[in-house]
């Protein structure tokens, strides 16, 4: 095996909580992931069904052609037995799930790295707290948010994080944080575990 797919293997694996998280029988929304690296590993877990959305149709043809190592078959058809993919707007596809009552088990979020600013406030902080609250517009109450952040150095960035999971969203969430060295990042990656607060 080759380093740069071992070298991606430990951020897929540290995103999904590998070993941490029972994802068997379970249907998993991933918003992005167009490498394919994590639907490939999710098929691995049993699950009852997993619907990747993801916006740039150019970079799954580039890695189904390119980056096999990471995503093994899992972009060659766009429906299989327990997934599907679907190009489009995650946000979009969100809105639809939740006036249909349609909710997840799990969501896994591989788009944006958070931004490193003093503030968390506008930009691409607007856009994250969108997809979080539409995210949990459609998890199911004992469901969970995966997500990553930046590098464990960028202090200030991932302290804003956290106020915007503390203050800023629709419903009251807890969360923890796993740490991971990422070799093709050449450092240390931030991944949160986000729930619904019980009251």
């Amino acid at each position: 095996m080759e380093l740069s797919c071992l070298s991606d293997l430990v951020y897929t694996e540290s995103i999904m909580c590998r070993g941490k998280e029972d994802f068997k029988g379970k249907e998993i929304l991933i918003l992005g992931g167009g490498d394919g690296a994590l639907l490939n590993e999710l098929r691995k877990e049993d699950p009852k069904k997993v619907i990747m959305v993801e916006i740039d149709e150019m970079v799954m043809q580039a890695c189904k052609t390119y980056l096999r190592s990471v995503c093994g078959d899992s972009l060659d058809n766009y429906q299989g037995d327990n997934y599907q993919i679907i190009v489009g707007d995650c946000i979009a596809h969100m809105e639809k799930w939740k006036a249909e009552g349609k909710t997840f088990d799990y969501i896994i979020s591989d788009l944006t790295d958070i931004p490193i600013t003093k503030k968390p406030s506008g930009g691409i902080w607007d856009f994250i707290v969108k997809i979080i609250d539409m995210s949990f517009s459609v998890l199911s109450p004992n469901g969970k948010y995966l997500t990553h952040a930046t590098g464990s150095s960028n202090d200030g960035a991932l302290k804003c994080f956290d106020y915007i999971l503390e203050t800023q969203l629709d419903l009251p969430v807890t969360f923890t944080k796993t740490n991971a060295f990422v070799p093709s990042f050449l450092e240390d990656w931030v991944f949160y575990q986000i729930q619904l607060k019980k009251e």
